[in-house]
């Protein structure tokens, strides 16, 4: 199976085709207008909605013998995982707001909600002490990710903003290119083989309606026919290929304050002796794509002329999916219900798997499509937190913000332990690296390990002494250069060699302050002469 995967630019390009197949084709089928109801589907700005997406992982007992219960715990978790969102209430591209539950099996479920603007996302989670906000402004956004050093901006003159297109503007604008790219497109998907549409009353939020339901089945062969018949009828289709791309030329021709708002030059703009001539460009964009999609269909006939195998392997009859999608009168998309089962059978000689296979299935319901929805509002509040200051937080210091009772506490610490701690030198480290004396002491940099352990570490220039602070023990330790005495939380004790400036870098013994800061530390042999020191702690 290697040289299948040694591709990966084609296996990206087969599982954006891939998504497609969700889609159900276009052509009509008792009268039903596929190819209207994916556009539509593509244009719905504002609904209200309860979604679902849910994760199963069949493990393989045999592959986990032997294995500590910490890490079967942790696949038993995440082998089935489901997310519920409900009163989804989308009122444009920024104002959302939803509630819902990340639910683990049978082991634990969290409850949460969120309001979302174009400047202030609020969530609640249960079990929080108090809610988390996040500044979706660009200012904030851009110094929480580090861009404003990137580009060089000082963070008290940001750059001036280039002038944004209006709601309205812009949905006008995406339903042009829906439709023109969509015609192309969308036209040329091919029907699955195993299709059906039949009229049916079905339930949404309460209410018994009227719709057409399309049901798909198919399987691994089926899938690939599906990919390696849509990519042959886009070549086909050159001179609908030819309208698509004129077609979003004159959008984009006729709309230049696009250019503007994404702060870069109009191309089309005419004048001057470098001027761009739209019609080489008109011609040079439609014999890439072309060129593109050509190349991809050889990559398809090479797939399977060369590993046929890996190919029958991967799109077997053990892949399957099945897809159920009601549409109303309006051809708009009500109700979806997918599902995605993988249980391939391995040859023995492959040995024992940790999952042998997986299912996803994902369900949604729509009502009051395109109509008057109102988001509720986020309200920021002194005591809210800001999410950004989790980034810097150690694991324990996350903890503290979630009630002890609580079940997403229990989660955060007994199963996914983000309170453990763990630091690790290598023999062949340059930059303050561990060193161990002649008489056998490990010596670990002073301020290196206790400030990646969320510790402070100060310094006293009338004692001349060195203070550590450790907030997860609320451990003091005070120290002295040359001195192998330190006072740990009041009481004096001493340490097996003293502490000592390296190269301008503050060293201590390592079992003596693991002892301190409640950690246990140990070496481990990687061969080739290559060792591993580390120091572990879970506070």
């Amino acid at each position: 199976m290697r040289n299948f995967f040694a591709r990966p630019r084609k296996m990206i390009m087969l599982l954006l085709a891939f998504t497609l197949v969700f889609a159900a084709g276009c052509q009509a089928i008792s009268n039903l207008d596929f190819n209207t109801v994916l556009k539509n589907a593509l244009k719905v700005t504002s609904s209200e909605s309860k979604q679902s997406v849910e994760l199963k992982l069949l493990l393989d007992d045999a592959a986990y013998e032997g294995s500590s219960e910490e890490d079967l715990a942790m696949m038993k978790l995440v082998s089935n995982v489901k997310l519920q969102l409900n009163n989804v209430k989308t009122q444009d591209d920024t104002h959302i707001s939803f509630d819902g539950s990340l639910i683990f099996g049978d082991t634990a479920s969290i409850k949460f909600a969120l309001k979302m603007s174009d400047t202030l996302a609020v969530m609640e989670l249960e079990g929080a002490k108090q809610p988390f906000v996040l500044d979706l402004t660009s200012e904030s956004l851009l110094g929480m990710s580090g861009a404003a050093v990137m580009t060089g901006l000082p963070a008290e003159a940001p750059a001036e903003e280039a002038p944004a297109l209006d709601n309205a503007a812009l949905t006008a604008l995406g339903h042009q290119l829906i439709d023109t790219i969509g015609t192309y497109v969308i036209h040329n998907l091919p029907n699955p083989e195993r299709i059906d549409v039949q009229p049916v009353y079905e339930n949404i939020n309460g209410t018994s309606t009227s719709m057409m339901k399309v049901h798909v089945d198919l399987n691994g062969p089926e899938i690939w026919a599906w990919v390696k018949k849509y990519v042959d009828a886009l070549i086909a289709d050159r001179a609908g290929l030819d309208k698509m791309v004129a077609g979003v030329f004159e959008v984009l021709q006729s709309n230049p304050d696009i250019w503007e708002a994404a702060g870069t030059v109009n191309p089309f703009e005419e004048g001057g002796l470098d001027a761009v001539d739209p019609a080489e460009v008109l011609k040079e964009a439609t014999e890439g794509i072309a060129l593109m999609l050509t190349e991809l269909q050889d990559e398809l006939k090479l797939l399977e002329k060369e590993d046929q195998e890996s190919l029958d392997e991967i799109f077997s009859k053990d892949l399957t999916i099945k897809a159920d999608v009601f549409v109303d009168s309006k051809l708009d998309i009500r109700k979806q219900a997918y599902e995605l089962s993988y249980v391939p059978s391995l040859d023995p000689e492959i040995g024992v798997l940790p999952v042998k296979g997986l299912t996803i299935k994902f369900e949604s319901e729509s009502w009051n499509v395109n109509g008057q929805v109102k988001a509720e509002v986020p309200v920021a509040s002194a005591k809210d937190f800001p999410v950004e200051k989790l980034f810097a937080m150690q694991g324990y210091q996350v903890l503290k913000q979630f009630d002890e009772k609580s079940a997403i506490y229990d989660l955060l610490k007994n199963k996914l332990h983000i309170n453990k701690q763990n630091l690790t030198w290598y023999s062949y480290d340059y930059y303050n690296p561990v060193i161990v004396t002649a008489s056998h002491v490990t010596l670990i940099p002073l301020r290196d390990t206790v400030e990646q352990l969320g510790g402070v570490l100060t310094y006293d220039k009338k004692t001349k002494s060195l203070k550590v602070f450790d907030e997860a023990t609320n451990t003091t330790i005070v120290l002295k250069n040359g001195s192998d005495s330190a006072v740990v939380n009041g009481k004096t004790v001493k340490w097996s060699f003293p502490v000592t400036v390296i190269d301008g870098v503050t060293y201590v013994p390592a079992r003596n302050l693991a002892a301190a800061l409640k950690a246990k530390i140990g070496w481990s042999d990687l061969g080739e002469d290559m060792k591993v020191f580390t120091l572990d702690r879970e506070v």
